[in-house]
């Protein structure tokens, strides 16, 4: 499985958690998740390494993390990137429903890994740690990124658009999107516990 076409509807009607990056993933067991179907984000394999799909835009990644990267069973990321499988870059706005074609960004690593998931069949998809707030000091799980610091007054209002975006794209499809996070200033997904999503 080298393209992307070999995972059209390779997963259809089944469970996907996705692992962004927000703080509250870090009071999260996220145990219960090996025996599921996981998609990792950026850096998530410092708290869950070994998830069975993970996505990546970012080449700074690349360079920072190469060893944890390759250990990734299927990668998804952009064309020009040094591994991976990669996907046409299409812009920031819009929703692709065919990745033979090309993605968009959404302006967030959890908005492309939608697209890869919807095209992939999964029928409900579980965000966790879709915060779009810091905590405190900490603009991550992992404590502090400076490169973050003004992202609640930059990229989350536009993250937020283009999220609210896609769940208007996938109201009139099987396709339900639940967000896991407590704290969690995104409101276009329907907001469950973990807990709860864990007995689908």
């Amino acid at each position: 499985m080298e393209k992307i076409s070999d995972f059209r509807g390779l997963h259809k009607g089944k469970n996907l958690f996705i692992l962004a990056s927000g703080p509250s993933l870090k009071t999260l067991d996220l145990t219960p998740l090996r025996r599921r179907l996981v998609m990792g984000l950026n850096r998530s394999f410092l708290i869950f390494p070994g998830a069975y799909y993970h996505c990546v835009m970012d080449q700074r990644l690349f360079d920072e993390y190469p060893d944890q990267l390759h250990d990734t069973r299927y990668l998804f990321t952009t064309e020009n990137r040094p591994w991976g499988i990669p996907l046409n870059f299409l812009g920031g706005d819009g929703f692709s429903w065919d990745l033979e074609h090309g993605i968009y960004s959404g302006y967030t690593i959890s908005y492309f890994a939608l697209q890869v998931a919807v095209y992939m069949g999964f029928q409900k998809i579980f965000y966790l740690g879709l915060d779009l707030q810091h905590r405190g000091a900490n603009t991550h799980f992992f404590g502090f990124d400076f490169r973050s610091e003004n992202h609640e007054k930059t990229e989350f209002p536009r993250m937020n658009r283009m999220l609210s975006y896609a769940a208007k794209k996938l109201a009139d499809t099987d396709v339900e999107v639940f967000n896991c996070s407590p704290v969690s200033t995104l409101e276009c997904f329907p907001k469950i516990t973990y807990e709860d999503a864990l007995s689908y």
